[in-house]
């Protein structure tokens, strides 16, 4: 039983890293109306997107939509709260750009072979909401109203997390038999 639990949590944590670029056999997807982010330089930071939003193609796995767009452009929004507040016209450009990777990367999450359903993509469309939001309150230059929208996009994260990443593993019988 634990060699099978083992097994089970080497592969899930397989599934889930980041995947090297397959090469140039498929086609990337449409990069936001911005330019798309740098790759990782410190992968410390994670404003840095540790996988190449050009490298996103219509069969990347979730993580690496993850890693390219929503993570990065959140943590970014998130920082900009208290320790990176914007103090010029390019800072809140920088936010604006955090906010389109951050809808791109929700858009592409509800994409078929992406979307775990319907419970999946009201998650990824609250995300959604909540970042235009966001944006919306950029325009102003407020740094009390980022504050504020910030918090509504952080609860569909959060919901988001709770249902599909963060989700306790069923008990009982089935859950403890190997597959076929």
């Amino acid at each position: 039983m634990r060699t099978y639990l083992l097994a089970v949590t080497l592969f899930l944590a397989a599934a889930c890293a980041p995947k090297p670029d397959a090469g140039s056999a498929a086609k990337p997807t449409t990069p936001p109306a911005s330019e798309a982010a740098p790759p990782a330089t410190a992968a410390a930071d994670p404003r840095i997107p540790t996988v190449d939003p050009a490298s996103i193609t219509a069969t990347s796995p979730v993580a690496d939509v993850m890693h390219a767009f929503v993570v990065p452009g959140s943590e970014t929004l998130f920082a900009a709260e208290s320790e990176d507040v914007p103090a010029d016209d390019a800072g809140w450009a920088r936010l604006m750009k955090a906010t389109e990777d951050v809808i791109h990367g929700c858009e592409l999450l509800k994409q078929p072979g992406r979307s775990k359903g319907p419970a999946w993509d009201a998650t990824c469309d609250t995300v959604i909401g909540a970042t235009r939001q966001t944006a919306e309150a950029l325009s102003r230059k407020s740094v009390d109203d980022l504050v504020f929208t910030d918090g509504d996009m952080m609860g569909g994260c959060t919901s988001c997390h709770a249902q599909f990443r963060d989700a306790p593993r069923p008990e009982g019988h089935l859950a403890d038999t190997p597959p076929n």
